[in-house]
């Protein structure tokens, strides 16, 4: 993610002088400053230089022509960029030469506005928007925000569960070319959070999605409470003109899967989606964090998502075209920060097998990042001793924050796999245009 970018030049009188920053906010402090200009000062070249500096976890690019020294003193152009975006650093150090070169053809007074027009070659246009989580207490809130946005192991959570949370949390991700502002709710306030009008406006307010997560023991105990829960959240969003889509999670259905007989499974299923889906007319799904159902969660996500962002219905669409005439195989996009933002699954796959899949691709993935950043690869190919053979594909297109497409295939052999992948970026780069 660009997070800044500054045109500075040194004058003999008042020293360091900022020509132009964006944002507004950015803070370009005198020992950043005074390391850039340093660093060109003391280069012995007489000609175009740019230079790549580490400076409080981030990474700056800056750009200085030499031969521009003797008219008109030391001018740089500058680009500071998150750490975590290493693997998109020669593309952008490309478009900053360039657009470098164009700037400094223009006088002072005149290069403003030129970088002004073209402040989207770095920064992109994004949509923010709000999602709102609601829940009582113990429904695993939480533990879904930190699986789906912030790629946490779903077994560790299982393992070590989350402190409760207090009053309404917000958190901010990047999903595709959204600016996702999703606030979870603390289960223990609920109440208060539908009826005090202070606490419901600030939950409510500006939202674009409501989830609201009941999980099977809740159901079990008393499901007229659930039911109550929806009806008034239905009510708020109606009353208050509050334009915001509510989704319906029935979540832990493993405690049902694991303990229940089939029977007692159907009945729950079918109960759920008489009661929610087809008399409240509201989007319904069953999940659950647990290894084998894991997928459940991140297809609510991507689906509830793609009603908000077209990259995201576009992408799935791409995925399915590519896989669906094969058997035993699943595919997914993923995001700078690891997110899953599309997936596909054959019908036929075995769910049982994605936990340890993922597991074997997060031990995998940094490596992977790091060999596309110093050497340029096009994909990784891998086996696993479960029979599954996986393929990872860098995908470049830094501008809408996607990483890598991943494929996985019980059936296909490595030259399918890797012609899938292929044939995916191929189509993806000629419709990026459309985002």
């Amino acid at each position: 993610m660009v997070l800044g970018l500054a045109f500075i030049s040194w004058d003999e009188t008042l020293g360091l002088v900022t020509n132009f920053k964006y944002p507004k906010h950015l803070d370009l402090t005198p020992d950043l400053m005074n390391k850039i200009r340093m660093a060109h000062s003391l280069s012995e070249s007489k000609g175009e230089e740019l230079f790549e500096h580490e400076f409080n976890n981030q990474i700056i690019i800056s750009y200085c022509d030499k031969t521009r020294l003797k008219k008109y003193g030391l001018e740089i152009s500058i680009l500071i960029v998150h750490q975590k975006e290493k693997i998109t650093i020669s593309y952008l150090k490309t478009k900053l030469n360039s657009f470098s070169q164009s700037a400094y053809k223009l006088s002072r007074s005149a290069r403003n506005d030129y970088i002004i027009k073209k402040l989207e070659l770095f920064f992109r246009q994004t949509t923010e928007k709000k999602l709102l989580i609601l829940g009582r207490g113990g429904t695993g809130k939480t533990t879904i925000k930190k699986v789906v946005f912030e790629g946490k192991e779903p077994r560790e959570l299982i393992i070590n569960p989350l402190e409760p949370t207090r009053g309404i949390t917000p958190s901010v991700y990047t999903w595709l070319d959204l600016d996702l502002g999703f606030f979870d709710s603390s289960g223990q306030e609920f109440d208060n959070i539908l009826d005090n009008e202070n606490e419901m406006t600030l939950a409510f307010e500006n939202s674009s999605i409501v989830i609201y997560i009941f999980d099977y023991p809740s159901w079990n105990d008393n499901h007229q409470n659930v039911m109550d829960d929806i009806k008034k959240i239905m009510g708020i969003l109606i009353i208050h003109s509050y334009n915001a889509q509510l989704i319906i999670f029935a979540h832990k259905i493993d405690l049902l899967k694991n303990n229940q007989s089939q029977e007692t499974q159907d009945r729950f299923n079918a109960e759920v989606e008489k009661k929610i889906k087809k008399k409240l007319n509201l989007p319904l799904y069953i999940t659950s964090i647990y290894p084998e159902y894991i997928y459940s969660v991140f297809n609510a996500f991507c689906e509830i998502l793609s009603m908000i962002t077209p990259e995201s219905e576009v992408l799935r669409d791409l995925l399915i075209d590519k896989i669906q005439n094969y058997s035993k195989t699943m595919g997914f996009i993923t995001n700078k920060t690891n997110s899953i933002v599309a997936q596909y699954i054959s019908n036929d796959f075995d769910v049982k097998l994605i936990n340890p899949f993922h597991n074997l691709l997060a031990q995998f993935n940094q490596s992977f990042l790091d060999m596309v950043e110093n050497d340029n690869i096009n994909y990784f190919l891998m086996s696993s001793y479960k029979g599954l053979t996986i393929i990872m594909k860098h995908l470049d297109l830094p501008d809408y924050y996607i990483s890598k497409i991943v494929c996985v295939s019980e059936t296909l052999s490595n030259e399918n796999l890797i012609a899938i992948a292929e044939d995916f970026g191929i189509k993806l780069e000629k419709i990026q245009t459309e985002f």
